[in-house]
């Protein structure tokens, strides 16, 4: 296949393949759309046009997918010359069929570009969504005009009120994609490019009315589902949504806008926006382990762990790693094997693991009840005394190394704290990195001394005890909290009453807080958005609060010390810390700490 590469600028490369234009998105790790990019893309698209040699156009991303969605490290700077709206009406209204070939992962506005597109072909394995309600907004470049179009409103009320993404055999039954190729994308949109395709703009389908009537019933019954839900989003991607059936595309994506941009200034999604932010940087290690890289495991030993060793067990087995299981206790060993292969025989009858899968897992596992059977695993975890419940110690069959302990969450996806002593070696920390990913959980790097989540549940314990004791009933605390959502994830979406609500939630976000810059003071905590992202992936807080130190720095830190030094006399969990007069005598907030 001759190509004939023209350049690359601005994160984009153009390719020539015979009359194609092929315009390849080059901006990694995941091909955002930075403004940067589609500058450089609208400048390619326009050429292509003009192009009398050109005869259609390819959009697809090198490496390890199509396009992520925007780059949020830009939000808030001055608009590029060329918006992602504007871009995706220039596509649409080319006078030559443009195909975007789509792999690896097809994601918010990226999915939005490729709707634009006249046609969509995507590799098996594509992933395509448009995850913006999960930042409190919608999408913002005609998404909720072009995915009705396609699709109708049900299936695309789904997916963007749900926000996860479906994989490409589903788009391409829904009319989302066109084609899907198993190898040779490129191969395939070439020939897909050569076959004369007639010009389909989005803005003309009409495939997603055909049934008006359900359509508008899939409106109704999607607002009476949301009703009362305070994350604003919701609400009006359903206005939007209805809103595609009676206006042209261009109105539709006026209507949009002026959605997206009242969305923009709420409370809610500067929260979502910064929890995003928070639980990311949280999982980063410091620079020394960094630079170790990730190691590469595959094999585990487990060592003394007791019941806790059954749910490693089996996520490490899930997860294709081999494992070497031994405890000096034979009895308790086979009691435990047995309560594992249980669970997998519960997991094959509800056809999350197939028979085969459960018999490759029983190949990888070996079983001993000696230390000596550890010899030659990569990583050995033990026991740790990392507070209440289950944690590990990591080491090798002839050390365990004391300065790193892993809080084990009972499933994957769980919250696993991190806590490095002082003098850790940079190895260590990397191996637990390497587990906590290989496994799939959350990770927040911590101090000694913890765990967060323990010192703030304690501390939101404390100030139920508080208000109890002050005469506010359990019925009125517990629904309070629940309507906020602290304690353990949003049990609803309606505010809090109007009456005590905001007064008990204040109160327990106080104590909370409290704590935190305690733990920020004395190591616990490396910052105080490592203390929010625990609050957040732990459940302990809704995303879109940011978590008990982003919402003081919210209120005001003369605020909280008010309220804390008032509390104080009932109880020493409201002691304010010196950090917080440090902080205030600053002019600073919580947030000044968390670095760049």
């Amino acid at each position: 296949m001759a190509q004939d590469v023209q350049g690359q600028a601005g994160g984009l490369r153009v390719d020539r393949v015979g009359d194609v234009a092929v315009l390849v998105l080059c901006h990694p790790p995941v091909n955002s759309l930075s403004g940067a990019v589609m500058r450089a893309l609208g400048v390619a698209v326009r050429a292509a046009i003009a192009d009398p040699a050109v005869g259609s156009i390819i959009l697809r991303g090198d490496g390890k997918g199509f396009s992520a969605g925007a780059d949020l490290t830009e939000h808030g700077r001055a608009s590029p010359d060329v918006s992602l709206g504007d871009l995706c009406l220039l596509v649409e209204s080319a006078p030559k069929p443009v195909i975007a070939a789509l792999h690896g992962a097809a994601v918010g506005v990226g999915l939005e570009l490729a709707m634009a597109a006249h046609y969509r072909i995507a590799a098996a394995k594509t992933y395509l969504g448009l995850p913006e309600v999960g930042f409190g907004l919608l999408p913002g470049a005609g998404g909720t005009q072009r995915l009705p179009r396609l699709i109708g409103a049900q299936d695309a009320l789904r997916l963007m009120l749900t926000g996860l993404p479906i994989q490409a055999p589903e788009a391409m039954a829904l009319g989302l994609v066109d084609r899907v190729v198993e190898a040779d994308l490129l191969g395939a949109a070439l020939a897909m490019a050569g076959e004369g395709l007639p010009l389909r703009r989005t803005a003309d389908r009409r495939t997603g009315f055909k049934d008006m009537r359900g359509y508008l019933e899939a409106v109704r019954v999607a607002r009476a589902e949301q009703d009362g839900n305070r994350l604003p989003a919701a609400g009006r991607i359903i206005d939007c949504v209805e809103a595609a059936a009676v206006l042209t595309l261009e109105q539709g994506v006026l209507a949009e806008a002026a959605a997206l941009g009242d969305l923009a200034q709420t409370p809610q999604a500067a929260g979502l926006r910064y929890a995003y932010f928070a639980e990311r940087r949280a999982a980063l290690p410091s620079a020394a382990v960094a630079a170790k890289g990730v190691p590469k495991l595959g094999s585990l030993g487990l060592w003394g762990l007791g019941d806790m060793a059954c749910d490693l067990a089996f996520q490490a087995l899930s997860a294709g790693l081999r494992v070497v299981w031994a405890d000096p206790h034979r009895a308790a060993l086979i009691a435990a094997l047995e309560w594992v292969a249980s669970r997998q025989e519960q997991a094959v009858v509800a056809r999350q693991m197939t028979e085969e899968g459960r018999d490759a897992d029983w190949a990888r596992l070996v079983t001993g009840n000696a230390v000596e059977a550890l010899a030659d695993v990569d990583l050995v975890l033990t026991a740790a005394d990392f507070g209440p419940g289950g944690a590990i110690a990591l080491g090798t069959a002839q050390g365990i190394g004391p300065a790193v302990a892993i809080g084990v969450p009972a499933a994957v996806g769980g919250l696993a704290e991190v806590s490095v002593a002082p003098g850790a070696a940079p190895e260590v920390v990397a191996q637990a990195l390497a587990l906590a990913r290989r496994l799939g959980w959350r990770v927040v790097f911590a101090g000694p001394g913890g765990p967060i989540e323990l010192a703030l549940r304690q501390a939101l314990a404390g100030a139920v005890a508080h208000l109890e004791a002050g005469g506010k009933t359990r019925a009125e605390v517990t629904a309070a909290l629940a309507a906020y959502g602290i304690g353990s994830g949003p049990t609803s979406f309606l505010p809090p009453s109007p009456k005590a609500g905001p007064q008990i939630v204040a109160v327990c976000l106080a104590a909370m807080v409290a704590e935190g810059a305690r733990m920020v003071l004395d190591g616990r905590a490396r910052r105080p958005l490592d203390i929010d992202a625990v609050a957040l992936l732990s459940g302990m807080m809704p995303r879109w609060e940011g978590g008990p130190m982003y919402q003081a720095d919210q209120r005001g830190l003369l605020v909280l010390r008010r309220d804390l030094q008032a509390l104080a006399a009932g109880s020493n969990i409201f002691t304010p810390s010196p950090l917080l007069d440090d902080l205030i005598a600053e002019g600073q907030g919580f947030g000044s700490l968390n670095g760049v």
